[in-house]
């Protein structure tokens, strides 16, 4: 997988949550998430003016997987 494709499917993955969080009651957890989604939604943008370390793009394509995650968790919650 190229580096252009991971970084496609991490911002794909960005903004998928950031619509599912948009469709949740506002709660702590919720805010939390959203917040973390937007952060990492910054460093990737950032990244057209410095380019990411290796080690960066790959920590940063975890975080955004890990939080796609607790965002679906959190959302099954909020329908049960």
């Amino acid at each position: 997988m190229g580096v252009s494709t991971r970084m496609s499917i991490v911002e794909q993955s960005l903004a998928d949550s950031l619509e599912r969080l948009r469709e949740l009651p506002s709660m702590p957890r919720v805010r939390e998430l959203r917040n973390r989604a937007l952060a990492y939604d910054r460093a990737v943008r950032s990244w057209v003016r410095s380019p990411p370390s290796d080690e960066q793009r790959s920590a940063l394509v975890r975080l955004v997987l890990d939080l796609n995650m607790e965002v679906m968790e959190v959302g099954r919650e909020q329908r049960d």
